[in-house]
Formats: C-alpha cells, structure tokens, sequence
C-alpha cells in the first residue's frame, strides 16, 4: 500500500519513530494497527526534521487488509490526529520502495517577511523582520545548481559523500511570503535548511550573491549561515518514474495551505 501524508510537524520530533517521542512514524503506524490489527513498519520517502511539515511525504508498508485502498484511507483519516492526513491511497509494487525509488524530491522554505510576526504563521513559517530580497537570493542560488560537493551545508559531524545534485533553486514572494523551491536527487540532514541560512543573508544584503559559491567552493560549514529553523521547511514534492507504482505518474501536487504554487509546470 501507498499513501501521501500531509502533516503539521509542530507537535513531532520528526518523522522517524524514536524511543519515548511521538514522532510522524509512530502514529502513523500505531493508527494502522488500530484499523487492520496489524502491526506494520511504515516506509516514508525522507525523514522530515523536528518541527518540519509535509503535504507530499509518500508512504508506503505492507497489509493483508481487505479493505479497499479509498476505504483503509477514509479508515485511517477517521483515527488520525487531526495534524496528520493521508490525501491518497493506491496499490503498490511489491518491491517498491518510496526513499530509494524516488528520483528527487522538492523541498520548500517559506520566510515571513514583514516587520511585526505574525500568529497565523508562527510555527508554519521563519519570521524575519529586515527586508528579504528574492531577487538578489535566486542570484546567489544559481552558483548551487549541478552536481557539487555540499559538505558546506551538511552537519560536520556528517559522514559519508557529501555530493548531490540540485536541480532547481528558486526563491519568490508572494506579498509578505518569500518561499524558495529546491528540488534535488538527495539531501542530507538539515541541508534545506543550512543552505537557506546563507541566502537569507544574500537576501537581506549581509553577503554579496557570489559569496554562495564560495561558501559552497569552501565545504567548510563554518563558512555558511546558520541554519534556519525547521518550522519553515515542507517536504512538498516526490518524483518518481512512471512505472514505479500503479496507476499514474507519481507526482505530487505541492498544495501546501496559503502557499500557493509557483513555476511547477518549468520542473517537470
């Protein structure tokens, strides 16, 4: 079986299940249990971080349920909390795995960007008061498009190869929302969000938008911004190739609330 889950991360120490947290995982699988009386494992297409949301989040664990698929999906959305929602339900391939069969993944930063925060956005959003310039971030953005070593916006303490490609980076603003779009073949923990510290100080006229790729030339995280927090990360996107679920193409509509879409048709 193959979900899409939308959630509000505020209330979870990220996706994955750990001891003692409530975690996405965790009650996502303890709600299957309840309605099939199976206990299963849930496999999810990344790991969101603490406090980090979803509308795309893909989803998928093994059931003997006879239940139809639009019927198990009502089922769950019934005994879920309301800050998690399964949108869609389908079969899928035996073998299919929702993190290693994906081919990229989008990922959208949203900045509220106006002098006085807001209540509405508190904990959908980063507040920052000083003007954030999109234009001036999607220069400094261009110099992390292709295959690079992004050791500079990884935890140092991070093993393993620090190369991934980025396929797009795109900032825009929509009235007092600046929401940048980075879509890529893989990232590592709280990359979106490092990379989003240095082009906010690109954006509110701290750094020069070439210093972006000599943050990224360096692959010393010393050498980038702090890191934003995760409050305004949503995984909003997954891709995968046409025929590796039922049904048609697996890709996601990023419907994020009271963000509205920008440029989807220009990625596909």
């Amino acid at each position: 079986m193959c979900c899409i889950v939308e959630y509000v991360g505020a209330g979870y120490a990220g996706f994955q299940r750990q001891p003692g947290r409530i975690t996405v995982q965790s009650v996502l699988e303890e709600t299957i249990e309840k309605v099939t009386q199976e206990r299963v494992r849930v496999l999810a297409s990344g790991r969101t971080d603490a406090g980090a949301h979803a509308c795309g989040q893909v989803v998928a664990f093994d059931t003997r349920s006879a239940l139809r698929t639009e019927v198990l999906g009502r089922a769950l959305n019934a005994t879920l909390p309301m800050d998690v929602s399964i949108i869609s339900t389908q079969e899928a391939l035996p073998d299919f795995h929702p993190r290693f069969d994906a081919t990229s993944r989008t990922y959208r930063y949203v900045i509220h960007n106006r002098r006085v925060r807001s209540p509405f956005w508190h904990g959908r959003s980063a507040h920052i008061g000083h003007h954030v310039d999109d234009n001036a971030m999607n220069q400094g953005a261009g110099h992390l498009v292709g295959t690079h070593d992004f050791g500079a916006f990884a935890p140092a303490a991070l093993g393993g190869s620090h190369v991934r490609t980025i396929f797009d980076v795109r900032a825009h603003r929509h009235g007092d929302l600046v929401m940048t779009d980075v879509r890529a073949n893989g990232f590592m923990r709280q990359m979106v969000r490092s990379i989003m510290g240095t082009l906010v100080e690109v954006g509110t006229g701290r750094a020069l938008p070439g210093v972006v790729g000599s943050v990224l030339s360096s692959r010393d995280r010393s050498q980038a911004g702090n890191s934003l927090p995760a409050c305004g990360l949503y995984l909003i996107e997954v891709h995968y190739a046409p025929d590796t679920m039922f049904g048609p193409p697996a890709v996601i509509d990023p419907d994020v609330p009271f963000v509205p879409v920008h440029g989807t048709e220009e990625r596909e």
